[in-house]
C-alpha cells in the first residue's frame, strides 16, 4: 500500500509540474516577409496568440490581398472562424504584393537560466537545399 500511495503522489507531482509548465509557456507568432519580420505576438495561450494574429490579418487584408481574397478573410472573421481567416490570409499572401508567412512556436523557461527559449521552425520553402545554396 505504501508503494501505491507513493506512485499516486509521484503522478500528482508530475501532473502539477506539467500544469505549472503549461501555465509558464508562451506561444509566439512571427509574420515575416522578404524584407524581415513584420509582426510578432507573444501570448500565454495559443488562442490568445491566434487572436493577435487575427488582428494583424484584419488590418492588413485589404492592402495586401486582392479584393475577393480580402473579402473572404473578413467574412470568415465576422463569422468567428478566426483560424480559417488566418489560414486564408496566408494562403493568398503574396499573390498581390510580397509574400508573407507565419511561424509559430512555444517558448518555455530554460531551467539553466532566466531566459525563455524554444525552437522556431523554418518554413518548408526555405528549408530546401537549393535555396540555401543559392542555386
Amino acid at each position: 500500500m505504501q508503494a501505491l500511495s507513493g506512485n499516486i503522489r509521484a503522478r500528482a507531482a508530475g501532473g502539477r509540474r506539467a500544469a505549472k509548465q503549461a501555465q509558464t509557456s508562451f506561444c509566439i507568432a512571427i509574420v515575416s516577409g522578404v524584407d524581415g519580420a513584420r509582426f510578432a505576438a507573444v501570448a500565454a495561450s495559443e488562442q490568445e496568440c491566434l487572436s493577435q494574429i487575427a488582428s494583424y490579418v484584419a488590418e492588413q487584408a485589404r492592402a495586401q490581398l486582392w479584393p475577393p481574397s480580402a473579402g473572404r478573410v473578413h467574412e470568415l472573421l465576422e463569422a468567428g472562424e478566426v483560424a480559417a481567416a488566418v489560414a486564408e490570409y496566408f494562403r493568398h499572401a503574396g499573390e498581390r504584393w510580397d509574400a508573407e508567412w507565419l511561424v509559430t512556436s512555444l517558448l518555455s523557461p530554460d531551467s539553466r537560466s532566466r531566459a525563455w527559449s524554444g525552437p522556431v521552425p523554418i518554413p518548408e520553402r526555405f528549408a530546401a537545399t537549393e535555396w540555401r545554396s543559392g542555386r
